[in-house]
């Protein structure tokens, strides 16, 4: 069974509670704060500018899982719709297995995993509207500060200069998060990328896992603020068909530590009224 585990709902749950602010935590001694550096400074402004302008997003993505030691990657592609505050939708698939198919609604109160190579909906209640997903949390953008307290981030500087991205290599700090990944790399588009790109919008993010593990987001057709995004697009949808069988989890609390940021938009994904639920064969 391919479930999100929390991973691939990486660009739902999490990204789901817009506006809320992290909580603080320890700060590290004096003698072990890294060197200011006002240009990494400017393009996390930038970023979290960015972000906080969002109302929705939608974005198409490919998907690359590679698994180690073998190096035997899967591919996905699929769609995600986000809208604040806390509403979202995707649909990822298997490029070669039309059956390994998995979309997922999310109303603000619960989130549903839809399975159909199993036949089954999953309900996920949400504590306090809110998810925990580490994908989903750099989708969805955070305070410049925030990042910085969760993550040692790096601006990776190229030579010569690469005047279409901005790249950031990211390492956690938070035991949750280095159990999650031990390197992570987030290509944004730089803010004198020409149109029509947007600046700060995600392009790519490469993640290492601790077991080896890797895997790889590609988005692209990215729109900010679409018109006619509405609520009503993320309530649940009963799926079409015979055969499936449906199933409530427990709330599952809210993790220690962050909570999710504010919504970094995203791209073209999900055109409105078109469902991240796979429409019957």
């Amino acid at each position: 069974m391919r479930t999100v585990g929390y991973s691939s709902a990486v660009v739902l749950a999490a990204a789901l509670v817009a506006s809320a602010q992290p909580p603080g935590t320890p700060a590290l001694p004096a003698a072990a704060l890294p060197a200011a550096d006002p240009e990494l400074d400017r393009h996390l402004l930038g970023w979290q500018k960015t972000m906080a302008e969002a109302k929705n997003f939608s974005a198409q993505f490919e998907q690359v899982k590679m698994q180690a030691p073998l190096n035997k990657a899967h591919k996905y592609a699929g769609s995600v719709l986000c809208m604040k505050p806390n509403l979202a939708r995707m649909s990822n698939a298997n490029v070669k297995d039309k059956n390994d198919f998995v979309a997922y609604i999310c109303n603000g109160k619960s989130l549903f995993q839809y399975e159909w190579q199993q036949k089954l909906v999953t309900e996920i209640p949400l504590a306090d509207g809110m998810g925990d997903n580490l994908m989903l949390d750099f989708l969805s953008g955070m305070s410049a500060d925030a990042a910085k307290k969760r993550f040692h981030i790096k601006l990776e500087r190229r030579n010569p200069p690469d005047t279409n991205y901005i790249y950031l290599n990211i390492a956690p700090k938070l035991p949750k998060d280095a159990q999650e990944f031990s390197m992570l790399q987030m290509a944004l588009y730089h803010p004198a990328v020409p149109k029509p790109y947007v600046p700060y919008l995600p392009a790519m993010v490469k993640m290492k896992k601790p077991n080896g593990d890797s895997e790889t987001w590609a988005f692209s057709k990215q729109t900010v603020n679409a018109t006619n995004v509405g609520p009503q697009m993320f309530q649940y949808e009963k799926p079409q068909g015979t055969g499936w069988q449906y199933k409530k989890e427990q709330v599952r609390p809210p993790a220690p530590g962050f909570a999710a940021p504010p919504m970094l938009p995203g791209g073209n994904g999900l055109r409105p009224g078109e469902g991240a639920v796979k429409p019957q064969r």
